[in-house]
């Protein structure tokens, strides 16, 4: 049986839908045990396929895992997508009947958009509509070592509602905590399929000739790896590897009925916490070393590179710039420091401010996106010069992905070091910073470097999802 707290509030969620004439969500929440939260994300695959996502942050204090969605906003507007997200989630926020332990509970709205509405959408991207967010039906908060189940309700007027079997159910088939560790075996049919490298290696060559005619200051320039196998990807699997090798980035997952978006991206774009905005300019990029010393060495490099500390300058400016219109005073160190990933390095410099009053996260979302860190500088030319140079539709790669609370507090991150899964196939994505002085080969071997923590996972790690 349900708890008397829950069904309370079901019937407060009928009398609201009643009296409002319109359907009410309804949001309960226990504490439950702890549970595997990658096994969680696979449970019932045939009943929740195409409405889960995972969300983990660097570290791992904080995990969400939901199943399911009563509701999703989509928005066909391109140049508002922003704000229509922003006032669908307020009307539905006001009506809402919630209890909830913690911020990180209740109803949290999960998704994201596309990097750039005004391109076309490609065949392997037709799942991801250009913005996307759903909130579950049921979903496990793992905080600080504590687990809690959220079960979430849109309740009509004048609805019969029964007991709730299928939370009874999923509550008591919830899987206990395991081992993780991924076996380390190849996948011997892997066909490994760089796309038109030759083609980008000369988009990179035009792109600096650009920039240094005065035409802009700096451009991105994605590229794609495909990889087929000779039975699906399981995104368990993924998970599972990405969790244990990427502990200092966020891990996600985004599933729809025919491809899951997975990645370990250390990029976070913007959290809300309260009244403070916090966000990072990550950008210039080196390996890491084979020994101590090398890593130094490497990171010494990093620290004084021309180039790297210029494409990283331009980031800061642009960032801080547009906080400055967020906030009311904002805060950022003179000097980046030096972020360690396990496959990479990058110069990272943290920025955080006061927001001003009315300033909601997904405006600072809008107002940041895309960073030239992902786009380029000044940031109109730069989306002119990806579309032209490109020749591909990025989806989801780069663009903001994330959740948000009740209150209007959360956290979005840069989809990068990611991949779309459609069934055998995964695409993989990488891009690099392209400045006046950009060699065009260098920069093919910085995006090979970031190919690297998503080929790990769906490669070597394959054979350890097969049943």
């Amino acid at each position: 049986m349900l708890s008397t707290s829950m069904n309370a509030l079901v019937k407060e969620g009928k009398a609201k839908a009643e009296r409002l004439g319109k359907q009410v969500l309804v949001s309960s929440v226990i504490e439950i045990n702890q549970t595997d939260l990658p096994a969680f994300f696979s449970y019932q695959e045939h009943m929740y396929r195409g409405n889960r996502f995972y969300w983990s942050e660097p570290g791992r204090a904080l995990t969400y895992v939901g199943l399911g969605a009563v509701l999703t906003i989509e928005a066909d507007d391109k140049q508002n997508r922003f704000k229509y997200v922003d006032s669908k989630w307020k009307a539905i926020v006001d009506d809402a009947i919630v209890d909830k332990p913690s911020p990180y509970t209740g109803p949290i709205l999960f998704g994201g958009f596309s990097f750039d509405p005004q391109i076309e959408q490609s065949e392997k991207w037709s799942d991801f509509a250009h913005t996307s967010f759903a909130v579950p039906k049921f979903m496990i908060t793992a905080h600080d070592g504590r687990y809690y189940m959220t079960s979430n309700q849109l309740i009509a007027p004048n609805e019969e509602r029964a007991e709730d079997a299928e939370l009874e159910r999923l509550l008591s088939e919830l899987p206990p905590l395991v081992d993780s560790e991924v076996l380390d075996a190849p996948h011997d049919s892997m066909i490994h399929e760089e796309i038109a490298p030759s083609d980008w290696m000369t988009a990179v060559e035009q792109a600096a000739a650009s920039i240094r005619e005065g035409n802009l200051d700096k451009v991105v320039l994605a590229r794609t790896v495909m990889l087929q196998s000779d039975e699906a990807f399981r995104t368990e699997a993924v998970l599972r590897s990405l969790l244990k090798e990427q502990l200092n980035t966020y891990v996600f997952a985004i599933d729809k009925p025919n491809s899951c978006f997975v990645g370990a991206t250390p990029e976070r774009l913007i959290r809300r916490e309260g009244q403070q905005l916090l966000t990072l300019s990550l950008a210039g990029s080196v390996a890491r070393g084979q020994t101590p010393q090398e890593d130094e060495e490497l990171a010494s490099f990093l620290r004084h590179d021309l180039k790297n500390l210029h494409e990283h300058r331009l980031a800061v400016d642009m960032i801080v710039a547009a906080m400055q219109q967020l906030c009311v005073h904002v805060d950022a160190p003179d000097a980046p420091i030096i972020r360690k990933l396990k496959d990479i390095q990058h110069l990272a410099t943290p920025i955080k401010g006061k927001v001003k009053e009315g300033v909601s996260l997904l405006q600072a979302v809008e107002a940041l996106h895309p960073t030239p860190a992902l786009g380029g500088m000044p940031r109109e030319r730069a989306l002119e010069a990806i579309r032209t140079l490109e020749q591909m539709d990025r989806g989801w790669y780069a663009a903001p992905i994330g959740w948000m609370n009740t209150d209007s507090d959360g956290e979005f991150a840069a989809a990068i070091r990611s991949a779309l899964l459609r069934e055998e196939l995964a695409y993989l994505f990488a891009g690099c910073g392209i400045v006046g002085d950009s060699e065009p080969l260098s920069e093919y071997k910085e995006t090979s470097l970031k190919f690297t923590p998503m080929l790990k996972a769906l490669d070597a790690l394959h054979t350890s999802s097969k049943q």
